[in-house]
């Protein structure tokens, strides 16, 4: 198993899992050309493609109807999260509903979907098991809480939202209804709120973390590669940061 970042940040996110048989995304904000310039689709073919979507905003699944005329994907979202998306996707494609907290065996890739606070209709989180290899996605949340927190412990790779740092936020240019939003519970991760969760699970065997869904306007990358550089010293965990422009691929596990 192996696995790519297509784009990650507030204009785009994009991720997949690459085993022999299947490939499995998360979330489509991006264009196919993208997708293209990031990987050779070619490989894919012959494989089950599997597609978990976040919740509904542009930036996770701006992509979503190109994506699907191409690949013809098993399409898996909340129920919240399916009827936001009816009208996108139309009858262009059947979407396989799941229930947080719950888990599934889909062709022997073991899923659970989790809870998580954003302002969307019914937002997922995505903890995947595969021949003991644990990957966890848990971005676009204001909070995590303990319910949340135990989905994060013991992964393989964890993606672990990092959106903003709360000065630049504050001295940004945002309107102040926005800034609001954006350090709600119901809004995005901070640099600090992230480092703490990684503090607090740091001795739960994690492997690699990826901070990410960076913003464009609030945060800062080198500000950011010293918080990755805090946590690798501090707590010992393999820590990198996703950037938009540099696509990561082929992470083996």
């Amino acid at each position: 198993m192996t696995f790519n970042c297509i784009s990650s940040g507030s204009s785009g996110n994009c991720y997949f899992l690459e085993f022999d048989d299947r490939v499995v995304f998360v979330d489509c904000g991006v264009t196919m050309k993208s997708i293209k310039a990031s990987v050779d689709i070619s490989r894919f073919q012959g494989k089950e493609i599997q597609l978990y979507i976040t919740h509904e905003h542009h930036d996770h699944v701006s992509g979503l109807k190109p994506f699907i005329n191409k690949f013809s994907p098993k399409i898996f979202a909340s129920e919240g999260t399916a009827s936001a998306l009816h009208s996108a996707v139309g009858h262009a494609a059947h979407i396989y509903v799941l229930k947080g907290g719950c888990e599934y065996d889909v062709s022997g890739l073991s899923v659970i979907p989790f809870d998580i606070n954003h302002d969307s209709r019914e937002p997922l989180g995505y903890r995947f098991s595969f021949s003991e290899k644990v990957v966890t996605f848990a971005t676009d949340l204001g909070v995590v809480s303990k319910e949340v927190e135990k989905f994060l412990c013991c992964c393989d790779v964890l993606v672990l939202e990092s959106n903003y740092e709360p000065k630049l936020l504050e001295q940004g240019k945002y309107p102040l209804y926005l800034k609001k939003r954006i350090a709600s519970q119901k809004g995005h991760l901070s640099n600090k709120d992230a480092v703490k969760i990684l503090s607090s699970i740091c001795d739960t065997g994690l492997g690699k973390v990826f901070l990410a869904h960076v913003s464009e306007e609030n945060n800062d990358y080198e500000l950011l590669e010293s918080y990755a550089k805090y946590c690798r010293d501090k707590f010992n965990i393999d820590t990198s940061v996703l950037r938009k422009e540099t696509p990561r691929t082929g992470v083996s596990l």
